[in-house]
C-alpha cells in the first residue's frame, strides 16, 4: 500500500489548495476514505469465492453480460495501470535528476518545450530506462523466491524512508514553527483555494498516494475463519498508513509553499525540499537516493502485476487478441513496457506526473464507485455472514461521486495566476481580470506567469471516459464465445 505517491503527492495537493492546514485535512479524509472502501471491499471479499473488480462487477451488474468487467479489465490493461506506472517512472526521474544535478536550479524538473528542449527528453529518457530496465529484470529472473526478497527490501526501504521523514519533521517543528517564511504562521491563508473542482483535484493524488488499499482484504485462502480473521489487520495495517502519511505531510509543512507550488509548477520532489531545508544538499541527495531505489520497488511491483493483470483479462476473454497472452507472461510484460513507453514519450501536457496521476486514478474511481454501489445491489439478493454498517458504503459512494462529478465543476472559463516573484503570490484582488487574458505569445515569454487552462485541466479526464466508451464499442463488437473463463478474475497478486 505504500508507494511513493508520500514523497510526490503532497506537492500536487497543496497546488490545487493553497492551504497547508486544509491540505493536511484532506489527507486525513483520504485516509477515513480509504479505511470504508477496504471494509465494503472486505465485506465483497468475504460474500464472494473469488475476489477482485471483475467478479464484483459481474455480480453486482449481471446485464448487459460481462459488458461492466469487460469495461474495467480493458480500461486497466489501457489506461489505468499503463498511467500508473509512467507516473511512477516519473517519480524516479525527478528524484534522480535531483540526485544527479542538485537543487540550485531545478528548471529542468519542469520542462516548458517540446522535441528541441533536453528538458523535455531527460525527463522522459530517465523514465523510459526506468520501465526498461524493470521489464528486462522480470523477463530474466527466473526466481520467484528471489523476487520476493528484493522486493520486499525495496518495501522496508520505503517504510525506513517514510519513518526518516516524518520522525525529523516532527522533531523539527519547534526550530521552524516560529519562522515566518514557514507554513506555521498561516496554516488557513486568506488566498487560499477552496472549491469543489479544487478539493477534488487535490483528493485525486491522495488517492494516488493510498493506492494499494483495495488488495488488502483479498487473500489466497478463501475460508470464512481467514477472512474473518483478517478484519482487524486489515483496519490496523489502514490505520497505519494512514497516520504515517498524515505525519510526513506534517513534516513537510515545515516547507514554505512557495517552494511546493512554485512557479513552474507543483514540486514532485516535496521530499527533497523538506530534506534541503533540514540538512541542506547531502541530506537532501540522500532522501533522493532512497526514494529512487522506493520508486524503483513500486515500479518493479506494478509492471510484475501490470503483466498478470494482461494475461488474467486475457484468460476471460476481456480484452482483444486475448490468445496471445493467456499463457506467454513474457509477451505481456514486453507489450506493456512499449505501451508505457509510448505514453511517455508522447503524453500531450507539460506536467507528467500530474496527468498520468489524473488519468490512472480518476478512471479508477469510477469503477471503485460502481463496485461500491454494486455491494448494495448485492446486499439485497443475499443473505451475507458479515456485513459493514450500511453508512460505510453510502459515504465512500458519496466521496467517490465527488471526485468523479467536482473534477469537472469550473471554478471560471479561465483562471490565471500571476507570480511577483518565487516567495510571493498576487492576493485575489490582483488576479488579471477576463478580458486581461495575455496571448500565447506573452506567456511564452514570461517565466512568471503560471497557466491553469480548463481544457489541459480536464484532459486526463476526458481520456477516461474516452477510454470507457472504445472499451464498451469493443465490448459490443467482440465475439461471443461461450468458455469455462467467465467467473476469472484478477487476484489480489494480480491486482497489485
Amino acid at each position: 500500500m505504500i508507494g511513493v505517491g508520500i514523497f510526490s503527492s503532497p506537492g500536487l495537493v497543496l497546488s490545487e489548495i493553497g492551504s497547508p492546514g486544509i491540505a493536511l485535512i484532506l489527507w486525513a479524509v483520504g485516509g477515513v476514505a480509504t479505511l470504508f472502501g477496504s471494509l465494503c471491499y472486505f465485506e465483497l471479499g468475504h460474500s464472494l469465492s473469488t475476489g477482485g473488480e471483475i467478479e464484483y462487477l459481474n455480480q453486482a451488474y449481471p446485464r448487459p453480460k460481462k459488458l461492466i468487467s469487460y469495461i474495467f479489465s480493458f480500461a486497466m490493461v489501457v489506461a489505468i495501470r499503463p498511467a500508473y506506472i509512467s507516473a511512477v517512472a516519473n517519480v524516479f526521474a525527478q528524484y534522480f535528476l535531483y540526485l544527479i544535478k542538485g537543487c540550485y536550479d531545478i528548471d529542468y524538473l519542469h520542462p516548458k518545450g517540446y522535441i528541441t528542449d533536453w528538458n523535455f527528453w531527460q525527463l522522459r529518457l530517465c523514465s523510459l530506462a526506468a520501465v526498461v530496465i524493470v521489464t528486462f529484470y522480470h523477463i530474466s529472473i527466473s526466481s520467484i523466491k528471489w523476487a520476493s526478497r528484493i522486493n520486499q527490501t525495496f518495501t522496508i526501504i520505503k517504510m525506513l524512508t517514510l519513518l526518516m521523514i516524518s520522525f525529523i519533521g516532527l522533531v523539527a517543528i519547534p526550530l521552524f514553527i516560529n519562522d515566518e517564511n514557514t507554513n506555521w504562521k498561516n496554516m488557513f491563508p486568506n488566498d487560499m483555494n477552496i472549491s469543489a473542482r479544487s478539493l477534488a483535484a487535490a483528493l485525486i493524488p491522495i488517492s494516488f498516494a493510498y493506492n494499494g488499499w483495495n488488495n488488502l482484504n483479498y487473500n489466497s485462502d478463501d475460508t470464512v475463519d481467514r477472512q474473518q480473521n483478517s478484519l482487524v489487520p486489515n483496519i490496523i495495517s489502514v490505520s497505519i498508513v494512514s497516520y504515517l502519511y498524515l505525519c510526513a505531510n506534517i513534516a513537510y509543512t515545515n516547507v514554505p509553499l512557495s517552494k511546493i507550488a512554485g512557479i513552474n509548477g507543483p514540486s514532485e520532489i516535496i521530499a527533497d525540499q523538506f530534506a534541503f531545508l533540514v540538512g541542506r544538499f547531502n541530506l537532501a541527495r540522500a532522501f533522493s537516493f532512497f526514494v529512487c531505489l522506493s520508486a524503483l520497488g513500486a515500479l518493479a511491483a506494478n509492471v510484475w502485476t501490470g503483466s498478470q493483470v494482461i494475461v488474467t483479462a486475457a484468460k476471460g476473454d476481456y480484452i482483444p487478441f486475448s490468445s496471445k497472452f493467456q499463457k506467454d507472461k513474457k509477451s505481456a510484460l514486453i507489450t506493456q513496457a512499449i505501451w508505457c513507453s509510448l505514453m511517455i514519450v508522447f503524453y500531450p501536457l507539460n506536467d507528467p506526473f500530474k496527468f498520468f496521476v489524473n488519468l490512472s486514478e480518476y478512471c479508477m474511481w469510477v469503477f471503485l464507485f460502481l463496485s461500491a454501489l454494486g455491494l448494495l445491489f448485492l446486499r439485497r439478493h443475499s443473505k451475507r455472514l458479515f456485513k459493514v454498517p450500511i453508512g460505510i458504503p453510502i459515504i465512500f459512494i458519496i466521496f467517490a461521486l465527488f471526485i468523479i462529478i467536482g473534477s469537472f465543476i469550473n471554478d471560471s472559463p479561465q483562471k490565471q495566476q500571476q507570480f511577483l516573484d518565487d516567495d510571493q503570490f498576487l492576493d485575489d484582488d490582483q488576479f488579471l481580470n477576463d478580458d486581461q487574458f495575455l496571448n500565447d505569445d506573452q506567456l511564452c515569454e514570461s517565466s512568471k506567469v503560471y497557466r491553469y487552462v480548463d481544457y489541459q485541466y480536464h484532459l486526463p479526464y476526458i481520456i477516461s471516459f474516452v477510454v470507457i466508451a472504445v472499451c464498451a464499442i469493443c465490448w459490443y463488437f467482440a465475439p461471443r464465445t461461450s468458455n469455462n473463463n467467465d467467473n476469472n478474475s484478477i487476484s489480489s497478486e494480480d491486482a497489485g
